[in-house]
């Protein structure tokens, strides 16, 4: 081994300040939970309960850990959407294309380093209609001492978008309002969906 490599080499193992880096413990229980949008109460599959998913916050160069535990019928995968997946391809989540999905019961832990990134990305389920309620965001932070290409905001806010399809009107209350020209109330409690006038 050359010099200057050994050198490194123990100004890293004894100085491990200098390599700024850290392993991000998570753990992903997807779970279903009932939950309410637009008047609307259904159970959907969620991650630790919540609706969006948990935010994720790494650092430049962190290695990040994930434990996913599949709780409900269905099979499970996440996708590091944005995520160069460098030397670790199997813990990038397309179901059945770098990883077989996770079967109700098990669990399987995604292990990836976020290398020459930062900002704010997106992981979401990469199997059937999963993606729908099983999304969150991942934050990127710069290495430390490095500063951000603009100046500091005074507060940051994620903001997941997302799209939950709720069927609110059913189709003879949109007929009867097309037909008569008239304002109709349609009650939607308790499954009576009728026309009232």
């Amino acid at each position: 081994m050359d010099s200057p490599v050994r050198v490194l080499v123990l100004v890293a193992l004894f100085f491990p300040v200098f390599v700024d880096c850290a392993i991000r413990h998570y753990k992903f229980n997807v779970v279903m939970k009932n939950t309410t949008r637009l008047c609307s109460s259904k159970p959907i599959v969620t991650v630790n309960g919540k609706f969006p998913g948990p935010t994720l916050y790494a650092r430049e160069d962190d290695t990040v850990l994930v434990k996913v535990v599949n709780h409900v019928k269905y099979n499970v995968s996440i996708h590091w959407h944005g995520i160069r997946q460098l030397r670790t391809g199997w813990a990038d989540g397309p179901a059945y294309i770098t990883q077989c999905p996770i079967p109700t019961g098990q669990s399987y832990v995604y292990n990836f380093t976020i290398t020459g990134q930062r900002g704010t990305l997106l992981w979401h389920a990469h199997i059937l209609w999963l993606r729908s309620t099983v999304h969150g965001a991942l934050v990127i932070l710069p290495k430390r001492g490095v500063p951000y290409p603009f100046p500091k905001p005074n507060k940051e806010v994620v903001v997941v978008l997302g799209e939950l399809r709720i069927r609110i009107l059913n189709l003879e209350c949109n007929l009867f309002l097309i037909m008569c020209h008239r304002p109709i109330y349609c009650q939607l409690s308790g499954g009576n969906r009728t026309p009232k006038w």
